[in-house]
């Protein structure tokens, strides 16, 4: 055989099946090893790996192995191999706008299947840098000991032309790859849950039938249902009124036998299980357009009656020094045209939005009540590892560093969470305060509402007009909200 065509196919061979073995074989190895010895830290097996596998084959393959005089001979397989590898990652995070989820990159772990076992840990652990950086540091390394090995095994090259021209290509693919990662990042958050989500509610402090439940107790209750229990859902922030009330007016249940007739669920869900027939009353904000079709759909009609006055809020932490925006400025920074908190009073720093999930109640009333048609920016977002591996992209929650900025009902900022560390800002100068609250001069006032179809049953109806009658709206103003009917006086 042609001593080129046997170089060729010994490279193949090398780089297709030795080197990708090598490389994963030992990072297992000094994984185990660490592991063994309770050490931590997944990047040093990787590169214990390179060091004592890919170096040595390297430099060996350079200084003993019969090679072309000429640099594209001699390096041509080599460099293929760490082209391919960049380029088609530059185009799955084309393709896929830097998702991970996206099923671009399961193509990626097809087009690098020699590394199979680091591309599936790469998958299962939500760590898919791996399927670029496994390849690309094996190759590159060998590459570099090759390199080395030619110069100590005096071989030297009839031409080195191609020296600078696969540098810059190479260096150029890594810019492409770097600039990806920032567009990557400047939507994407790393979730700290010490400061997250200011829409969380632990369910076991707010189980109706407990003891030692945080619920609000009714005295002597003017309703009670003992059979026919009407089916109620809703969004977490209204959990603990219509628990409250579930808890004394609802006869013979316990804990266990409650939760047929009881339960919460974010806004969306409740929505959809009142449209299907699941249950019979909810308790929300108000819907969103696609929750409207949805019921329009299956020819039913919503009943909506407000039974509370809320306030929307927008928040940011105590370290921050702006205390009020305006309209327009919250329209402008949900727009894109505000990024930075000096343009609005602020220290110059690059403002963090957060937003809410699509169909929401929070996400719901940001557009109708704030935006208002104006398109809003993108959203962040975060990634997260699924339970049996693999990735899951959602909306971020709110995360309250100093630069944040996010929106929510002042129930959950200011009671359920009792985040201290969270600042509610003025909207036009006017605080989210219950006076403000009751009297409407806070801008982004709103109506929860109870939610049925137009043909309630008897017990149903009836608790709507309990939650309606003084007794329903004094236990709305112990829970913490401000009753609706307070805005009558």
């Amino acid at each position: 055989m042609n001593h080129k065509y046997k170089y060729w196919l010994y490279s193949l061979l090398m780089l297709l099946i030795i080197l990708p073995v090598l490389a994963q074989a030992g990072s297992a190895f000094w994984m185990i090893l660490f592991q063994s010895l309770n050490l931590r830290g997944p990047l040093m097996p990787v590169i214990l790996a390179v060091a004592t596998c890919i170096v040595p084959t390297g430099y060996l393959w350079g200084r003993f192995k019969q090679m072309p005089d000429r640099f594209w001979p001699r390096y041509a397989p080599m460099l293929i191999a760490i082209f391919y590898v960049l380029t088609f990652w530059i185009l799955v995070m084309f393709i896929s706008n830097g998702d991970f989820t996206h099923k671009a990159f399961s193509w990626m772990g097809i087009g690098t299947i020699p590394f199979l076992i680091s591309n599936f840990l790469a998958f299962f652990d939500g760590k898919l840098w791996l399927l670029l950086c496994v390849p690309l540091v094996t190759y590159t390394v060998f590459l570099l000991a090759v390199i080395c090995g030619t110069a100590h095994g005096g071989k030297p090259l009839a031409d080195n032309k191609g020296y600078w021209i696969s540098l810059g290509l190479f260096c150029a693919l890594l810019l492409v790859v770097g600039y990806q990662d920032y567009q990557r990042k400047d939507v994407l958050i790393n979730e700290d849950y010490g400061k997250s989500d200011i829409e969380t509610l632990w369910s076991y402090e707010y189980r109706p039938f407990t003891s030692d439940n945080r619920l609000t107790p009714v005295v002597n209750p003017t309703l009670r249902i003992d059979k026919a229990w009407p089916r109620l859902d809703g969004a977490t922030a209204a959990w603990p009124v219509y628990a409250s009330a579930a808890q004394a007016i609802y006869q013979r249940l316990d804990a266990d036998s409650a939760f047929d007739y009881l339960g919460f669920s974010r806004t969306p869900d409740s929505w959809q299980s009142l449209i299907d027939g699941k249950v019979d009353l909810i308790f929300v904000a108000e819907p969103s357009a696609e929750h409207k079709k949805a019921a329009a759909d299956k020819n039913i009609t919503l009943k909506q009656i407000p039974f509370i006055r809320e306030a929307f809020v927008f928040v940011t932490s105590q370290n921050n020094p702006v205390s009020d925006l305006s309209i327009e400025q919250i329209r402008s920074i949900y727009s894109g045209k505000i990024n930075n908190w000096r343009e609005v009073g602020g220290r110059d720093e690059r403002i963090i939005p957060f937003q809410r999930p699509v169909n929401s109640g929070s996400q719901t009333v940001m557009l109708s009540k704030v935006m208002q048609g104006l398109r809003m920016r993108e959203p962040l977002e975060s990634e997260q590892v699924r339970g049996m591996g693999g990735l899951v992209r959602r909306v971020a929650n709110y995360q309250n560093l100093t630069n944040a900025l996010g929106y929510s009902f002042r129930y959950y900022a200011s009671q359920m969470d009792n985040l201290e560390d969270l600042r509610l800002l003025s909207v036009e100068g006017v605080a989210p305060s219950k006076e403000n609250i009751r009297n409407g001069s806070y801008p982004f006032t709103v109506d929860v509402y109870m939610v049925t179809t137009d043909a309630p049953s008897a017990n149903t109806q009836a608790l709507i007009d309990w939650f309606l009658s003084p007794q329903g709206q004094k236990l709305i103003e112990d829970v913490g909200y401000v009753p609706y009917e307070a805005r009558k006086r």
